[in-house]
């Protein structure tokens, strides 16, 4: 079994509803469609049933058995204007405003979730990053265990990769420029996500220009620093830090650079010092290594909302949906 066929069986286990706001996409219905049959999930689509219908038909699809939301006339519509005003009253909102938020198919996916209705949210076929994140921040929010919101990628490998099967790498999507601090809190977070999904036992590498100091610059300092707070934290984990890709992932390389930190394995969870290096790297490893990415799933939320590229693929958007049904077991 991959570590991939685990997050499935995981989510398997325990049907969750998966809120799906942008439910007019044709991947996003060929995809609902598909955790439906295979029991990944139990989506529910925002919209209005019978054009859904005839969307799905023109598809050739079914959505009998599948959930259809209104937003517009809704049963608990009320009771999200009541709570949604009450999350954000600190922040001016009122009856009216809180009637425009929820016009917004995402801000109402998120209110289902934070009310109970939905287990988790998938968005951002056509809804940009920012749009998704906030929204999650503001009406899902944060776990109060958790300083930052972060993102990871799940990376399903090819055989030739050096490391085996698959790599958790982080944050690719979110945090700009991290401190030390939130680079440690990243780590962390990332590395909860492989054991909890994947059950993977983490090894995680702090990446930087520099092993153990072969190089000097206040970036570097930043990464041994974050190492040195991510060893107090996840004192049981096996921590290489701060270290080039290279040494990464191949052993041989560090028992050369830094043999007290060598063993035979590779790295399996790697953590970049900004998104820059983050976000170019996961698409290295995609385009040019042929790994697929499963992602970016958002890290530190009360419960599970995850984002999509707006150049998701179907398959792309039911192992998010999958991933984010494995996350509610995981979260339990």
């Amino acid at each position: 079994m991959s570590a991939f066929d685990r997050v499935l069986e995981n989510a398997r286990s325990t049907t969750r509803r998966v809120v799906l706001p942008e439910a007019t996409d044709e991947r996003i219905l060929r995809a609902a469609v598909s955790v439906q049959q295979s029991r990944a999930a139990d989506p529910v689509l925002l919209g209005n049933a019978a054009e859904l219908h005839e969307k799905a038909g023109a598809l050739q699809l079914s959505l009998d058995g599948i959930t259809i939301v209104d937003p517009g006339s809704a049963a608990r519509r009320p009771d999200y204007l009541q709570a949604l005003v009450k999350k954000r009253e600190h922040r001016g909102m009122t009856p009216e405003k809180a009637e425009i938020a929820l016009q917004d198919l995402t801000t109402f996916a998120c209110m289902m979730v934070s009310e109970d209705d939905a287990d988790a949210c998938v968005a951002g076929a056509i809804t940009p990053t920012a749009d998704v994140v906030r929204n999650a921040m503001r009406y899902v929010g944060k776990r109060p265990d958790q300083a930052l919101v972060s993102s990871c990628f799940i990376m399903l490998l090819t055989p030739a990769h050096p490391v085996s099967d698959v790599m958790v790498i982080g944050d690719c999507a979110l945090v700009i420029d991290p401190d030390e601090e939130q680079l440690a809190g990243i780590a962390a977070a990332t590395g909860d996500t492989a054991q909890q999904l994947l059950q993977m036992t983490p090894e995680v590498a702090m990446l930087s220009f520099s092993t153990l100091g072969s190089a000097r610059h206040a970036a570097v300092s930043k990464v041994s620093q974050a190492t040195s707070r991510l060893r107090e934290m996840r004192s049981h984990w096996r921590i290489v830090g701060e270290v080039q890709l290279d040494a990464a992932v191949i052993p041989e390389i560090l028992v050369k650079k830094a043999p007290d930190l060598a063993t035979q394995s590779p790295c399996n969870v790697l953590i970049f010092p900004t998104l820059d290096a983050g976000n170019i790297g996961y698409k290295l490893i995609e385009r040019f290594g042929g790994a697929q990415a499963i992602g970016p799933i958002l890290q530190g939320l009360n419960k599970p909302v995850n984002d999509l590229s707006r150049g998701c693929s179907t398959d792309d958007v039911i192992n998010i949906i999958a991933v984010s049904a494995a996350q509610v077991r995981s979260n339990h």
